[in-house]
């Protein structure tokens, strides 16, 4: 059943006992929405947990192992920031009571869903449900919120970022957290392996279309060189964004199981989203992906193809109209 805000800040008072699933290869938003949801359940009386089929990022530590878990048995199921039912992992197999999301693809087995797709991240929700629910937002919600917005919004540069994203990080920044640090955690700082794992990604782009279309892979092989783990790249989909002349990159992601995740971005004139659902994927109109199951080369053959013509079908359409 969709539902409102007010709504499914009505029916969470109706339960006792949650568990928040972020999803796989967890980022800012879904680690910060998930966490600062269970402190405000917890303010209420509830017990809550907080789980995923992946840790918590290294650098999202700080703030996730201040807050204090409940242990729950029989829980009411929260899926937070998860379009798919592989974006949960191993727990897709769970029966979702409550489903908070910002994507146009979400889970299938809820009994409530509230979806924002013009949203620049979920924490913009969940502040919302916070808010409906009655908890005052803490500075420790607050820092978690507002480390959401920075990461998933690419420190307010998506096109998905709206007056609300603002106007919830004007709110948090009320609370006293340090905004300054946080953007700067979230933004500027990379440790000697994720310099080293740019360096390789950037030695791997292939261009084609007069450098308009980019693509470039990460194999398993690759981290291991560099010294890092999937989880301490957060963000290194978007370093394709910074050739000035790509209109539409993809960064290929192998993944442990030996599929490649294929991570696409644009310049906000051509949808990413419609690129990726060719494939069974989807996400964002400039931030999308999907999964192929086929070698590092072999699947950048075939993003290529499909930017190719996605790309000139476009610019057809564009010049006959």
């Amino acid at each position: 059943m969709e539902v409102s805000i007010r709504e499914i800040a009505e029916k969470m008072k109706e339960f006792d006992n949650f568990c928040i699933i972020y999803h796989i290869r967890p980022d800012g938003d879904c680690i910060g929405s998930s966490f600062a949801l269970a402190l405000a359940l917890q303010s209420m009386g509830k017990k809550c947990t907080v789980e995923g089929q992946d840790e918590v990022p290294h650098i999202h530590r700080y703030m996730t192992d201040r807050v204090k878990l409940d242990t729950v048995s029989n829980p009411t199921y929260i899926a937070v920031d998860s379009a798919t039912p592989e974006r949960v992992g191993k727990y897709s197999d769970k029966h979702f009571t409550f489903c908070i999301d910002h994507h146009q693809n979400t889970i299938e087995n809820f009994d409530y869903r509230y979806v924002e797709e013009k949203c620049g991240a979920c924490s913009e929700i969940i502040f919302k449900i916070i808010r409906e629910m009655g908890v005052t937002v803490t500075k420790q919600m607050a820092e978690l919120l507002y480390t959401a917005i920075v990461t998933d919004t690419l420190s307010f540069r998506t096109n998905d970022t709206t007056a609300q994203t603002f106007q919830v990080a004007s709110e948090l920044a009320k609370t006293g957290i340090d905004v300054f640090r946080i953007g700067r955690l979230n933004t500027y700082i990379k440790s000697a392996g994720r310099m080293k794992i740019e360096s390789i990604l950037n030695d791997s782009f292939h261009f084609m279309c007069n450098n308009k279309i980019a693509t470039g892979i990460i194999t398993l092989k690759d981290l291991e060189t560099a010294g890092v783990l999937d989880s301490e790249i957060e963000g290194i989909n978007s370093y394709v964004e910074q050739f000035e002349s790509v209109c539409i990159g993809v960064t290929i992601r192998e993944l442990p199981d030996g599929k490649m995740r294929c991570s696409t971005r644009t310049n906000g004139i051509y949808s990413a989203d419609e690129i990726c659902r060719i494939h069974g994927g989807g996400g964002h109109f400039n931030a999308a992906n999907c999964i192929l199951d086929m070698s590092p080369e072999e699947a950048r053959e075939v993003m290529e193809k499909t930017c190719l013509e996605y790309f000139e079908s476009k610019n057809k359409a564009a010049s006959e109209n």
